[in-house]
């Protein structure tokens, strides 16, 4: 357990709050009383001063003279939830600025991510003038060049890390909170929350005209934004806390009736809110189906539907589609994981696997699966239309993206950042690419650093802390920290020796168990609940000499049939 050495008492006093919670706050880094403000005040709080972002005022100048004098403009997103968000929102407003605008996504199997030589001719062959870009672009140097060659102006809005030599691609402008020259002080937004500070600023400067106010953007764009934070896995700290927090209300209470139909199809609708979860694990997916199996298009057109009844058939199809795109990542993934207990594989501490019939698409889904059951940097290939092609998921001690640019020599194209990336190997032929393949595998596995304890996946908890301490007013104290996810974790607290009671396992697939418990000092019995490998539990508490075992729950309420009660939630056990 890290831990961390806060005044506690004098936090508590200040803030109001329980001294339990100080040291949550203190846990999390927030230690002065200006961090812990903006912590606790998330949702008050403003995000900067756009103008602060290098290149954004050049950008929305130039977009102001391109939209007055009617010259034609596309917007070139990517095809991931991010994507298609910043794609919407930079098309949608503009287009309500009386741009002649259009938009395009490239398909993942036949475009690959990002712009491309064919997309940026395609764009001239249209009559279009100016080209803005959005999360992609910062590393189409070859693009950009292209597209400047043949006339075109090019605006690109990006999020991702910059190339390790710093070269930018030589576009009129280049709008990236991770430029070394920006001031902009967050640096971890989105390609969405980038497309939305632009937005924010061009409203603030030129919106008059057509009635767009930072208010109206806000009502209209913010729940992309946050739809878009959570499923890019950003870090939820900083203004992406703030965007989150005040999005998942926007999206609760969203007029946009393509996500209205999301959430109408998901049985959403009637929920008391919409967390987390709900965007990353039941929205996220249906929109990153339609990237994956067909095209993302659908996605954007579903979010710019005006018809509620075509929006819910849309909505359904792309449910659909996220069904068939669960069934093909079942298979994939068995196969995965038979080729990772290969004794030929055991050794490896990075993890190197061709998985032939997997579809391209979901090579990410699959590595991520991969390193979570085997805590290991995870890199899966597959056949594409154009060669071996394949993405990969790291853990937090390997940053995943360096390491495979060390590798450069085998790949045509990758990208990525420390905890992902994706690449496309070299090679004329199959067996080229497969040699590549080999040596890939060999390099990474021979220069990694990486230790057996590295290799351990890490366990967090806020502090030691006996259930009865525990009160619903705690609960609701804590759950004003949300929202949680990346990089802000939900507090968590361990307890040794409790003594279990009685347990059942659970659930249609047998997949959670729920016990009771005392925690051996005043006789309470206490409700706990554990999601994961029930049988697994089962076998491990009964192989156990006593009833006692040492946990790490998260404390929520459970509420069911109007009833209400503390429940421990476990998310570990030993």
């Amino acid at each position: 357990m890290r831990t961390f050495r806060g005044d506690f008492n004098g936090i508590s006093e200040r803030f109001g709050i329980s001294k339990i919670a100080a040291r949550v706050l203190v846990n999390r880094g927030r230690n002065t009383d200006r961090e812990i403000e903006e912590y606790i005040r998330a949702e008050e709080a403003k995000l900067s001063d756009p103008s602060l972002m290098r290149d954004l005022v050049r950008a929305c100048e130039i977009l102001n003279e391109k939209i007055s004098t009617g010259k034609k403009i596309r917007v070139i997103g990517d095809y991931d939830v991010d994507g298609v968000c910043s794609t919407f929102i930079l098309y949608d407003f503009f287009r309500s600025m009386g741009a002649d605008i259009s938009y395009v996504i490239p398909n993942r199997v036949q475009d690959g991510y990002g712009i491309n030589i064919d997309i940026v001719d395609k764009a001239k062959s249209d009559g279009i003038d100016t080209i803005i870009t959005c999360d992609n672009g910062i590393a189409a140097f070859t693009q950009v060049s292209h597209a400047k060659d043949i006339g075109l102006t090019v605006l690109i809005t990006d999020h991702h890390d910059i190339p390790l030599n710093n070269e930018l691609p030589p576009a009129d402008t280049v709008t990236n909170p991770k430029r070394e020259d920006c001031y902009y002080p967050f640096k971890g937004l989105c390609g969405a929350g980038v497309a939305y500070q632009l937005i924010n600023y061009y409203a603030d400067r030129y919106g008059e005209t057509f009635n767009q106010s930072k208010k109206v953007v806000e009502s209209k764009y913010l729940a992309f934004a946050a739809l878009a934070t959570v499923c890019d896995v950003m870090e939820l700290i900083g203004e992406n806390r703030t965007i989150v927090k005040k999005g998942l209300k926007a999206i609760y209470n969203t007029e946009n009736i393509g996500l209205r139909a999301l959430l109408e199809v998901s049985e959403l609708v009637n929920k008391e809110s919409i967390t987390v979860y709900h965007c990353g694990f039941i929205l996220g997916p249906m929109i990153n189906a339609s990237g994956r199996l067909e095209s993302a298009v659908k996605a954007i057109k579903l979010f710019l539907e005006s018809d509620r009844d075509r929006a819910v058939a849309a909505a359904k199809e792309l449910q659909q589609l996220n069904n068939e795109r669960k069934e093909i990542t079942e298979e994939a993934l068995l196969r995965a994981v038979e080729i990772a207990e290969s004794p030929e594989y055991l050794k490896d501490k990075v993890l190197v696997i061709l998985v032939p019939d997997c579809h391209e698409s979901i090579a990410g889904i699959v590595a991520g699966r991969i390193k979570e059951k085997f805590y290991k940097p995870t890199l899966i290939f597959t056949y594409a239309e154009r060669g071996i092609k394949g993405s990969g998921r790291s853990i937090e001690d390997y940053n995943m993206f360096e390491e495979i640019s060390k590798c450069s020599d085998y790949f045509v194209k990758f990208g990525g950042h420390p905890m992902a990336a994706g690449f496309s190997l070299k090679g004329e032929s199959n067996e080229e690419q497969m040699e590549y393949l080999f040596k890939l595998r060999k390099q990474l596995n021979e220069n990694t650093s990486l230790t057996e304890e590295e290799l351990k996946p890490k366990v967090f908890f806020d502090m030691e802390l006996p259930p009865y301490y525990v009160s619903e007013k705690l609960i609701e104290e804590l759950s004003s920290f949300e929202p949680f996810g990346t990089g802000n974790r939900p507090p968590t607290f361990a307890k040794r020796d409790i003594l279990v009671q009685s347990f059942s396992i659970i659930g249609k697939n047998e997949n959670a168990v729920r016990l009771e418990f005392t925690d051996g000092t005043d006789g309470r019995v206490y409700k706990g609940i554990w999601f994961g490998d029930a049988k697994g539990f089962e076998s491990y508490f009964l192989s156990k000499g006593d009833r006692k075992l040492d946990i790490i729950y998260y404390p929520q309420i459970n509420e069911y049939k109007g009833f209400r009660n503390i429940q421990f939630k476990i998310e570990e056990y030993r």
